[in-house]
């Protein structure tokens, strides 16, 4: 790929990632991709009462969990990492965005919540986390999702699981 074609692939990944981010921060996080489905990436049953372990997997990114749901809260702890693919092709990571979407019976988002505020710069670190949510009325699943920008020496990679339907 020429220089000319790299500076325009990069000069359009950035300009993707700014206005994403720009179209996301004028907006309560909550909302994001309200009343949208999710189809092509797992969906979790919620299981109320009993400790449940899993593990959710895409094409970039691997989440281990453990959750209880009580009623109205989840409590879901693990970790996430990038898959072997990014690991192995980027050194860091520019951006990282990754969310929780409460779901009802159709897989429809309800809610969205931040998962994993902040990422580490490497690609080949663990992220671990612990959150406390408060579960919409009517969820009966919930699924996961990202945005991230991959970077390594002078190329970068815009990359996302997000339900824009």
């Amino acid at each position: 790929m020429s220089i000319k074609c790299k500076f325009i692939f990069f000069s359009f990944t950035c300009l993707l990632s700014l206005a994403l981010g720009c179209a996301l921060g004028c907006a309560e996080i909550k909302m994001f991709y309200h009343g949208n489905t999710v189809s092509s990436v797992p969906v979790v049953v919620l299981q109320e009462g009993t400790p449940t372990a899993g593990r959710w997997e895409t094409f970039e990114l691997i989440i281990e969990y453990e959750y209880i749901q009580k009623s109205d809260s989840i409590t879901i702890s693990g970790e996430a990492s990038l898959t072997q693919h990014y690991q192995m092709l980027y050194t860091s990571i520019i951006r990282m965005d990754t969310y929780i979407f409460f779901l009802d019976e159709d897989s429809r988002v309800l809610e969205t919540a931040s998962l994993i505020n902040v990422w580490t710069n490497s690609t080949r670190d663990i992220q671990i986390f612990s959150k406390f949510y408060k579960v919409p009325i009517g969820t009966k699943r919930v699924s996961f999702g990202y945005s991230g920008v991959a970077q390594e020496a002078d190329s970068s990679e815009f990359f996302y699981e997000l339900p824009l339907n």
